[in-house]
């Protein structure tokens, strides 16, 4: 089966830098505007929709015309505890200049900030999740954040997350794998587009 992984649009916290995380923030007025524009990609207009439960994955599923999701805390973002609400400065003004190698900004599934998830909480979410899209076998479609797009990502390829941030990932496009039976997800399509939508 096929799954399309899509990111939620703008936030004013994405505007400002902040780690958003766990907290419920909403689309800001310009990412109401640019995702009500769009379509999902080509293919997945019969497919099941999943959404994560955060208002911000919400808002854009609905943007997009994606109805009655199935909203599903496996697509969730990653937990960051202490540091939600905080831009990268102030993370390094409160805990110092090598707060994130502290938490383990170093060490791939490792990293966890103070008081959140770690990123091998957040990939086993994620594998747990393909796992049950293998057994329905159903292609879907996906409402998440970049955390799980990542995850999703390194899952797919063995990416290290330790290494660097790999530059052919696009947050602002659709990732799309294929999930196998057993829940073993590959690289279908990287960078599928969002459609425009016809003027009405």
């Amino acid at each position: 089966m096929k799954l399309a992984l899509l990111r939620h649009g703008p936030t004013e916290w994405n505007a400002q830098g902040r780690v958003q995380g766990s907290i419920d923030t909403p689309l800001s007025a310009e990412g109401i505007a640019r995702m009500s524009a769009l379509l999902p990609p080509e293919g997945f207009e019969t497919a099941r929709v999943y959404c994560s439960p955060k208002l911000r994955a919400r808002q854009t599923a609905s943007c997009l015309g994606l109805v009655d999701p199935i909203l599903d805390p496996h697509l969730a973002e990653q937990n960051w505890g202490d540091w939600e609400g905080l831009t990268r400065d102030e993370m390094r003004a409160r805990d110092g200049e090598d707060a994130f190698e502290k938490a383990g900004a170093n060490r791939g599934l490792a990293f966890r900030p103070p008081g959140g998830e770690s990123t091998g909480e957040v990939h086993r979410r994620v594998a747990s999740f393909f796992v049950d899209l293998g057994a329905r076998g159903e292609d879907a479609i996906a409402m998440a954040h970049a955390g799980i797009l990542r995850a999703a990502y390194a899952l797919s390829t063995g990416w290290d997350l330790s290494a660097p941030y790999p530059p052919e990932l696009d947050l602002k496009a659709a990732l799309v794998l294929a999930i196998a039976g057993d829940g073993t997800p590959s690289i279908a399509r990287l960078n599928v587009p969002l459609r425009v939508k016809p003027p009405s």
